[in-house]
């Protein structure tokens, strides 16, 4: 059963050249730090864009001109202050959650996360079952899920310590085909092919629109 999101274009940002990217790309930042640990942070400024356009409650969370390559610019800093790699990158999916829900209160609005950790041991792990229901559950309340590879065992198309917005999922006899955005561009991963042979395992985190209790 296929899953998606219910306005996919709303990741569409047009470059200066009416180039068109999918997703916002850690190569927009300016600081050369940024631009090598940034995934995390460009992965939650793409989220929390899509979130405020396609949930009126968190519609303050919307960039200013967000659908140009120069506003998600400026909203990825804004985020990066909230979203902060240390010396590792964003190593720990919390920091992600946490990261996007401060960065949500200061703009009024409240969301709640959760997270399903892959452990780099095998025994402890997610089945791909697991996974998929948590992705399914997720795109199903029309919010993206980030998605923390450490090792990327046998998919080729994916850098490993890296993060990237999943948007779309199909399942097949054996296989969790993913749609992730990364460098600009979409790309097809098989999720279950990953949580099988990845070293170091990783994690799915999103973050949804919550209540006033949940701000604590």
């Amino acid at each position: 059963m296929p899953y998606s999101l219910t306005h996919p274009e709303f990741f569409t940002i047009t470059g200066p050249q009416e180039e068109q990217y999918r997703g916002g790309t850690q190569d927009w930042y300016r600081d050369v730090w940024q631009r090598r640990a940034g995934c995390g942070p460009t992965t939650a400024a793409t989220l929390l864009s899509y979130l405020a356009a396609a949930h009126p409650s968190l519609a303050p969370m919307a960039p200013v001109a967000g659908q140009v390559q120069a506003g998600f610019r400026a909203y990825m800093e804004e985020v990066w202050r909230y979203v902060t790699p240390g010396a590792r990158g964003l190593d720990q999916p919390e920091s992600l959650v946490l990261g996007c829900r401060s960065f949500a209160l200061s703009r009024g609005c409240v969301l709640r996360g959760r997270i399903l950790e892959v452990p780099a041991r095998r025994p402890g792990r997610p089945d791909p079952d697991q996974c998929r229901d948590f992705i399914a559950r997720a795109l199903s309340a029309d919010c993206p899920v980030a998605f923390l590879n450490f090792s990327n065992g046998a998919l080729k198309n994916l850098d490993s310590w890296h993060w990237v917005p999943l948007i779309a999922m199909t399942e097949g006899e054996d296989v969790l085909l993913c749609t992730v955005l990364d460098e600009g561009e979409e790309k097809i991963i098989d999720l279950a092919l990953w949580l099988d042979t990845t070293l170091l395992g990783g994690a799915l985190a999103m973050v949804e629109p919550g209540l006033e209790e949940d701000a604590g």
